[in-house]
C-alpha cells in the first residue's frame, strides 16, 4: 500500500472515530455519552458526529462558528495526561504526537449532527489530501442546514476561504415526488473539506 493510500485510509477512519474515542475516554460518563454511547433501548443507528482531523484547530473552529455552530466540548491533552493524548491509543495515526486537542461543535440539536475537530502536534500529522482544488474518491461532502445562507456567506467572506459556488437557488424532487426548493452554496473549510450550506424554503 502506498503512503498516500495509507494516509487516505487513515483520514477516512478518523472521520468515523466516534466509538474509538469513546473507548479511550470511557472513564468520564458525560464524555462517553457525547461519544455515541446511547440508550440500549434505541431501535436503530444514529449518526451522532463526524470527526475531522484538522491542521489548524483555531482556523477550523472559526470557520464552523461562522456557519452558526457553537462549541460544546473542548479538551486538550498531552502525553503526560492521564490516558495520554486524546484518541492516540485507538486511532492509526501516522505520527506519534505529544499533544492533542478535540473540539466538538454542535448545531441546534444537543445530541445529533455534531462535528468534531481533532488536531495533533509535536509532530503534526501529514495531510491525507493530495488535491485541495477538487474532490474525489475518499473525500467527504458535509451538508449543513442554516436559517440564513446569505448571512453565513457574508461572515465567511470576512476570512480567507474558497467558495466553489456562491448562494444560488435550487430545486430538487424528493423520493415521494414532491419538490423541495431553497438556497445553497458550496465552500471549502480550512482543510479542503467541501461543505454544502443549505437553506430550504419554508
Amino acid at each position: 500500500m502506498s503512503i498516500l493510500t495509507s494516509r487516505s485510509a487513515q483520514h477516512l477512519r478518523s472521520l468515523l472515530c466516534v466509538v474509538a474515542l469513546a473507548a479511550g475516554l470511557e472513564g468520564n460518563a458525560a464524555l462517553a455519552q457525547d461519544r455515541g454511547v446511547v440508550s440500549p433501548s434505541l431501535a436503530g443507528p444514529l449518526v451522532r458526529r463526524a470527526t475531522l482531523v484538522v491542521e489548524d484547530l483555531n482556523k477550523s473552529v472559526d470557520f464552523y462558528q461562522r456557519l452558526g455552530l457553537t462549541k460544546t466540548y473542548d479538551q486538550a491533552t498531552t502525553s503526560a495526561s492521564e490516558g495520554g493524548v486524546v484518541g492516540a491509543d485507538s486511532l492509526p495515526l501516522t505520527e506519534d504526537p505529544k499533544e492533542g486537542r478535540l473540539v466538538v461543535m454542535k448545531g441546534a440539536d444537543d445530541r445529533l449532527g455534531m462535528i468534531g475537530l481533532l488536531s495533533y502536534d509535536k509532530p503534526r500529522l501529514a495531510s491525507a489530501r493530495s488535491n485541495l482544488m477538487g474532490i474525489g474518491t475518499g473525500d467527504v461532502v458535509m451538508v449543513i442546514e442554516v436559517p440564513d445562507v446569505q448571512g453565513v456567506y457574508s461572515r465567511l467572506q470576512q476570512i480567507d476561504v474558497r467558495f466553489h459556488r456562491t448562494p444560488t437557488k435550487y430545486t430538487m424532487t424528493r423520493p415521494d415526488g414532491s419538490v423541495a426548493a431553497g438556497m445553497r452554496m458550496f465552500v471549502y473549510d480550512p482543510d479542503g473539506h467541501l461543505i454544502e450550506v443549505l437553506q430550504p424554503s419554508r
